[in-house]
């Protein structure tokens, strides 16, 4: 099953959020999952708006089955936006567990 990746980027220094998106993606890989990695997917593009990263994210998000919401989700507007979409289409969510 594919399953996106979803969490707060920015705001965070880029080795932080790129540790926590990997962090995951090898726990649920381990787990059978196809993890989707928008941190390794959406190639940083100087210039490129917010808004075209989450199109691009969304797009990703549309070619899952489901969505892991990692702890730090909620401070994000881009990922409560792509749980709102999950929540909606009816996709398995799954969160990570607080630590």
């Amino acid at each position: 099953m594919k399953i996106y990746i979803s969490g707060q980027i920015t705001g965070l220094g880029v080795e932080e959020a790129k540790a926590k998106f990997d962090k995951a993606e090898k726990a649920l890989t381990v787990q059978g999952y196809i993890p989707i990695n928008p941190i390794k997917v959406n190639t940083p593009i100087e210039g490129k708006t917010w808004k075209e990263y989450m199109l691009d994210d969304i797009k990703l998000l549309f070619d899952c089955e489901a969505i892991f919401l990692l702890n730090n989700w909620q401070a994000s507007k881009g990922a409560r936006i792509e749980y709102l979409i999950a929540k909606e289409i009816g996709m398995t969510i799954l969160m990570e567990a607080e630590q």
